[in-house]
């Protein structure tokens, strides 16, 4: 797959037509980055910022005593690492792959260029991420005002209406999953297992099926467990 149909998968892009897109893709380098593999640490220089085409990324901080605090988990389509454009100089945190994943980054001295020379292409982009927006502060909504069940049940769901199955596999870990819900593992698990008790969904490791979903969505806005 070339450059331009892979930016058509990611958020900054979907308003952007082919003329657009092929500009954008002259200052794309597309880099892949092993399972494992560092792509930044806090406090290195942020001279571009990043956008995922596949795979998953985990945007962390870490304790003076060792301690990691997932901040983000970056799914294919997300920008990050924008501190570069927003005027930071340096990135505020760790980024790591999860999984093998593929990038495009975006020089910032030659992304500020196009816009510059092309203004109606960072219309479309802020118009494209204004979408992102409203999701992310769904996300933090629902984060700060819902209980763990219900935080729990609405991931499910979400995740049940991007695969169109009642099949679900997580792609993260459980420790993952906790941090991204706001909760720890421990309540995670009992969360899970009250959902299992109560025949609302099935599990067999990472595999999760949903049995009841009329009971998950009444859970998912506020009904208690």
């Amino acid at each position: 797959m070339n450059t331009v149909e892979l930016l058509k998968n990611c958020y900054l892009c979907k308003e952007l037509n082919e003329q657009e897109l092929n500009l954008l893709a002259e200052i794309v380098f597309i880099r892949t980055i092993d399972k494992g593999e560092i792509l930044f640490f806090q406090g290195d220089p942020a001279n571009g910022f990043y956008t995922l085409l596949s795979g998953l990324i985990r945007i962390y901080k870490s304790s003076p005593e060792g301690k990691e605090y997932t901040l983000h988990t970056i799914r294919p389509g997300q920008m990050f690492a924008e501190a570069a454009i927003f005027g930071g100089n340096k990135f505020p945190a760790n980024c790591i792959a999860l999984e093998e994943s593929n990038v495009a980054f975006f020089e910032k001295d030659r992304f500020i260029n196009l816009i510059v020379n092309s203004p109606h292409i960072s219309l479309k982009m802020i118009s494209a991420l204004s979408g992102f927006v409203r999701d992310f502060n769904r996300q933090i909504e629902n984060l700060s005002l819902k209980a763990v069940s219900a935080r729990l049940a609405l991931f499910l769901l979400n995740q049940t209406e991007t695969t169109g199955k009642n099949n679900i596999v997580l792609d993260i870990s459980k420790s993952e999953l906790a941090n991204s819900l706001g909760t720890i593992s421990e309540t995670l698990s009992r969360n899970f297992r009250k959902l299992k008790e109560l025949a609302i969904i099935e599990m067999d490791g990472k595999n999760i099926s949903i049995l009841d979903f009329d009971k998950l969505r009444a859970i998912s806005e506020g009904e208690k467990v």
